[in-house]
């Protein structure tokens, strides 16, 4: 018998703050959609504020898109542990980059991430990143690994 996904309602950034290691301006996402136990759905306009922690030059490179998927994994996974569990990004792979940059990306960016495996210490992610669009900026799959239980 398969396990229900119960989609849970939107989630504002001060609802979620406590369970990811970030603070201030260095918490990229503004909102999770929606999420399930195998997926979460975020979304965000920070990569449109002068002030982001990641702008060089007055610019922001897709790399950055990364830690966007990032920070949704350790979302999600706060969300189900219901704590913050501090961590390292081990590897990105399988990471199709379709911009250079978000410089010219003027709506909402949409993360959505899949957990593909959960251990105790970490997690596989595949995650994919549009705009208010549906333009595929990114699609990659992830890897965690925590550093305290």
């Amino acid at each position: 018998m398969q396990k229900l996904r119960t989609e849970h309602k939107p989630i504002s950034q001060s609802q979620f703050a406590h369970l990811i290691p970030h603070a201030g301006l260095m918490m990229l996402i503004d909102q999770v959609v929606s999420w399930t136990d195998k997926q979460i759905h975020c979304s965000t306009q920070s990569h449109l504020t002068r002030d982001n922690p990641l702008r060089l030059n007055n610019s922001l490179s897709a790399m950055h898109l990364i830690e966007y998927g990032a920070q949704s994994m350790a979302i999600h996974g706060g969300l189900l542990s219901g704590k913050s569990s501090p961590g390292f990004l081990a590897a990105v792979r399988g990471a199709h980059f379709h911009i250079d940059n978000l410089d010219n990306i003027n709506t909402a960016l949409h993360i959505e991430a899949s957990a593909e495996l959960k251990i105790e210490n970490g997690a596989v992610y595949a995650f994919r990143i549009t705009d208010s669009h549906n333009l595929l900026l990114l699609d990659a799959r992830a890897t965690v690994i925590h550093t305290q239980p």
